[in-house]
């Protein structure tokens, strides 16, 4: 029996798990195919059987959790669960069927978080949302669960810790004290802004881990932003207001109902957990605002939520109404403290509705906006005078085109009665707020994300400015750190470290969106604000109030952003002419780059980047030889290339290249000493790749061991010796542009495109070249290409495939080298699919999601299993006249290839009537796959399911008579090879070893 084991270290166990050997049990939870949790209704497919059999002989060394919509698969090893969970077959059924009522009243949204009410006319009414899950977690990591029946143990980065015990007690069927957390977290309390998916993993492990007794740990990754994205909203609250630059009324409404536990009790049906404690009832601070009734829900909503709807509603009142946004809110403000506040944040902040941009450290076309909130909540007996009252100003600069944004700068003030350490509100901001705003300004959908490192870099931090006042509203001194007092000696005042929880912390999400708004024209009413948010509110045409009260103040920067492209233009151009020119000037040397310059984050990026191009794969010379020295022989229409020395080796390798020669090499295809390179190193497609990718891989290279090697001769003919007409070849036919996103297509769609057509240079395989070596576009985009005597096969219309692929057959081709239906990766796609699978599993469903939208239609499950019925119906009878071929393949190849009882060591796992090959136009990959063999990835030579090769069993007579054998009876509906024999004498010469 084979079964697949981990191939590569697994990541650390935290705490004190990797001293459980042999209990430890590893889980990869199924979520159904649809999942949707909608104003508080939850639905999915459900789940009608589970084909056990699809296991085959895993199914003994797996477990298989199944409880409800609840599916898991349980393992000893983490890879063998993972590959198992993939091949498990599940049959659902169809999703439910969704309307879009918002269930509140008679509303119905505009698309944008604005609601039309028909109830008022003579006002303006907004509604705005909080999610269910900010995200999937802080990082990739280990959750573990250990349940008996009287306690569970996890270990979790829980930011919402009351919150996952409750689900957990309702799910387990113990008492909230009886559940114990651990983490890497110093603190276990309530001062997150929302809750992350991590606690859905832990209640997936805990609820595994009681099914089979034993410690469970799963994989929590960005697989687990398809819980975020299911879960929508938790809470969305309608403001409304009346009359007009006075405000003569304001309105606080709840919208919509329960926040969604987690994933594991919607599944299996647990009764759901009474929740957070009821929350005190709602009350605005500010004069003419309504309260809601008292034991109305919309009074028991977050504090939160009730200041970001309010505070960013009074934003957009204020621009409406071209009032300061500052001036409008003191209006309709009687508390004393609070105006005294706001008045000593807006000296402290220099405040006025939009900052002067740096033109330095702004940066020609940056958006900035500046932002105000203010909250003032009870303190924890409820009482109102007492409570606390906090003013926060945010400064924010956005790119247009990419949507990233910079906090850049906040000023908050708070009424708390004592001093503020100006160092330790520092500290607890870069504690608790930045990694807040971090997850509220995310890169969701970038396109150069690596799954778990998307976010291991630490966020620039903003400057920060704090201030508190006394009950008499004056300003107490801050305290000096004593490094910076005058003779070392602390002269002001000793105060606690300030502690800021959520509550504290409610003001901060408005103040960014108000910034945004500002900063952007467009209103973001529900966190997080994404880059991809950014870049579609920016691209919508808008028009009315919000775009009137900023046209004045952005006609001057129109202008200048006018001038500043038609200066990127000519740059641009400039640049364009100078790749063109035949020469090129060398890049000095520098010293090899210190081992301890790079964070593992950025080298483990590298590493990741270099898996997805194949690095190793070209740049070493033969299988067990030293990786990445160069002098792999690539035969070309023009004369063979040998792949160079990539190692750090300062003498024969790129040790000395700065990081400038490294990205020229890699954009434009020149050399550090100034020469062209051949595109047999598809520089056309690295070119794509961002700039921190790029870093990332030159960390990751510099990083490696250095080995010397000098560089083998290239055997070009003439005149392509001559490196120099490189320069009008790259003129003719390569696009230096990084991967620009298609707007028009899905953030996955971007996202396998950037991989497929830059690091993974797909095409420069599965596309054909015209006669000057380029890639021919269009229709010939992937339509199939010759690689080393092996065919790269149509990725588009034109595939051969008996059985259309689909994206999921795709998915489980490109992360385990198999696909039902399909077969086996072999050749040149071996070493491909064994570097996916060091890739995010994301990353991979992205390549695949790309990759499909250039086949032909899919067909679903049902349909491609009739047409492969079909092909095996047609394969059982024996062509006439290929009586040698037939005696060969039931001497070698029918024990293997066709079913029956008779048990043996290697058995096909897809008749070789679906076998791509066999239908193709060329002979080439079914000769090849019987002279050497098929050794699929992740598997060694002679492995179960494996095929050895014929290279000195079968002559070419021989084997002319088996392929046409296997042709005209697994393909009878395609026309007979031609020239075979020549063909198989071509390949077994270029193929000797």
């Amino acid at each position: 029996m084979s079964v697949p084991a981990s191939s590569v270290d697994r990541p650390p166990l935290p705490g004190d798990f990797d001293a459980l050997p042999g209990l430890l049990r590893y889980a990869v939870v199924v979520r159904p195919p649809d999942v949707a949790f909608h104003e508080g209704r939850f639905g999915c497919s459900r789940l009608l059987d589970i084909d056990h059999a699809s296991l085959g002989e895993w199914a003994t060394v797996t477990t298989v959790v199944e409880i409800a919509n609840f599916v898991a698969v349980v393992a000893a090893d983490p890879e063998l669960a993972r590959q198992a969970a993939r091949r498990l077959r599940l049959h659902w059924t169809p999703p439910p069927l969704w309307d879009d009522h918002l269930g509140v009243g008679s509303e119905r949204s505009d698309g944008r978080g604005a609601v039309v009410d028909r109830r008022r006319t003579d006002g303006m009414v907004r509604r705005y949302g909080w999610p269910n899950r900010l995200r999937w977690g802080e990082r990739a990591g280990w959750v573990i669960a250990d349940v008996s029946p009287a306690r569970a143990s996890l270990w979790v980065d829980t930011a919402t810790p009351e919150a996952l015990r409750g689900d957990l007690a309702a799910l387990l069927s113990l008492a909230p004290a009886a559940i114990d957390f651990s983490s890497e977290r110093s603190d276990q309390e309530e001062t997150s802004l929302g809750r992350l998916a991590c606690d859905d993993a832990a209640a997936d492990a805990a609820l595994v881990s009681r099914q089979v007794g034993a410690p469970v740990a799963i994989w929590l990754d960005a697989d687990y932003q398809r819980d975020v994205d299911a879960l929508g909203l938790a809470e969305t609250w309608e403001v409304a207001a009346s009359g007009g630059h006075t405000l003569d009324a304001l309105a606080l409404g709840y919208g919509a109902a329960r926040p969604a536990p987690a994933m594991a009790l919607l599944l299996t049906g647990v009764t759901e957990p009474a929740g957070a404690p009821a929350g005190r009832p709602a009350r605005s601070p500010y004069r003419r605002a309504n309260p809601v009734r008292e034991g109305d829900e919309s009074g028991r909503a977050s504090d939160r939520v009730r200041v970001f709807a309010e505070e960013s509603f009074l934003d957009e009142w204020s621009r409406q109404q071209a009032s300061d946004p500052l001036d409008l809110r003191l209006r309709h403000l009687d508390d004393r403290r609070g105006q005294a506040l706001i008045e000593a944040v807006r000296q402290r902040a220099a405040w006025h509705p939009k900052p002067t941009p740096d033109p330095v450290e702004g940066g020609v076309g940056l958006l900035t906006g500046r932002g105000f909130a203010y909250c003032h909540l009870p303190d924890a007996k409820g009482e109102w005078e007492s409570g606390t009252r906090s003013a926060w100003i945010a400064d924010v600069s956005v790119d247009p085109v990419t949507g990233s944004v910079q906090l850049t700068r906040m000023v908050v003030g708070q009424d708390a009665g004592e001093p503020v350490d100006r160092a330790a509100l520092a500290a607890a901001l870069r504690r608790q707020l930045l990694p807040e705003s971090t997850l509220l300004l995310r890169h969701a959908d970038g396109i150069d994300e690596w799954g778990e490192l998307a976010d291991a870099s630490p966020p620039t931090l903003p400057a920060i400015d704090a201030l508190t006042l006394d009950a008499g509203g004056h300003a107490l001194p801050a305290r000096v750190p004593d490094a910076l007092a005058p003779n070392g000696t602390a002269d002001s005042p000793v105060t606690m470290p300030l502690r800021l929880s959520a509550q504290t912390l409610a003001p901060g999400t408005a103040a960014i969106a108000n910034a945004l708004f500002d900063a952007t024209g467009q209103r973001f009413r529900e966190p997080p604000f994404t880059a991809a948010r950014i870049r579609a509110g920016l691209r919508e045409s808008t028009g009315g109030d919000a775009r009137g009260a900023r046209a004045a103040s952005s006609v001057g920067r129109r202008r200048w952003r006018w001038v500043g492209a038609a200066a990127a233009s000519l740059i641009s151009l400039g640049g364009a002419a100078a790749v063109g020119l035949p020469w090129k000037a060398a890049i000095d040397p520098v010293p090899r780059p210190a081992a301890n310059l790079y964070s593992q984050a950025t080298i483990e990026r590298g590493r990741l980047v270099a898996e997805a191009g194949d690095c190793a794969v070209c740049h070493t010379a033969s299988e067990g030889g030293a990786t990445n020295v160069g002098g792999r022989a690539f035969e070309t229409p023009f004369g063979t290339v040998y792949s160079t020395n990539i190692t750090p080796d300062e003498l024969t390798g790129i040790g000395r290249w700065p990081y400038a020669a490294f990205a020229r090499a890699m954009r434009h295809g020149i050399s550090r000493d100034g020469s062209h390179l051949y595109p047999a190193f598809p520089y056309t497609a690295f070119a794509k790749l961002s700039d921190t990718d790029l870093q990332s891989l030159y960390a990751y290279l510099m990083a490696q061991p250095a080995v010397a090697s000098p560089a083998v001769d290239n055997q070009m003919r003439f005149p392509f010796n001559i490196r120099g007409l490189m320069a009008g070849w790259n003129l003719l036919y390569h696009d230096a542009k990084p991967f620009t996103p298609d707007p028009t297509r899905s953030a996955l769609w971007n996202r396998g495109a950037y991989l497929a057509e830059g690091a993974g240079h797909c095409s420069a395989c599965h596309s054909p070249r015209n006669a000057l070596g380029a890639e021919k576009r269009g229709d010939d985009h992937f339509a199939g290409a010759l690689v080393d005597g092996w065919e790269a096969p149509a990725l588009s219309q034109l595939s051969k495939a008996p059985v259309p692929w689909s994206e999921a057959a795709l998915y489980d081709y490109l992360r385990t080298g198999r696909a039902a239906h399909h077969g086996v990766a072999a050749g040149p796609m071996a070493p491909v699919v064994a570097g996916l699978g060091e890739l995010p599993e994301s990353d991979v469903r992205a390549i695949a999601h790309y990759v499909a939208s250039f086949m032909p239609s899919a067909v679903d499950a049902a349909q491609a299993s009739e047409i492969a019925d079909h092909r095996l119906a047609l394969s059982t009878a024996t062509p006439p006249g290929f009586d040698a071929g037939e005696r060969l393949y039931n001497g070698a190849c029918a024990s293997c290839h066709e079913g029956g009882d008779m048990p043996v060591y290697s058995r096909a796992e897809t008749s070789l009537a679906l076998n791509t090959n066999l239908h193709s136009a060329r002979p080439d990959n079914v000769i090849q796959a019987i002279l050497d063999g098929v050794v699929a990835p992740g598997s060694s030579a002679g492995s179960a399911g494996e095929m050895p090769g014929f290279r000195t069993d079968f002559s070419d007579s021989q084997l002319t008579a088996l392929v046409s054998y296997l042709r005209a009876r697994f393909a009878p509906d395609q026309p007979a090879w031609e020239h075979l024999s020549t063909t198989i004498g071509e390949l077994r010469g270029a193929s000797s070893p």
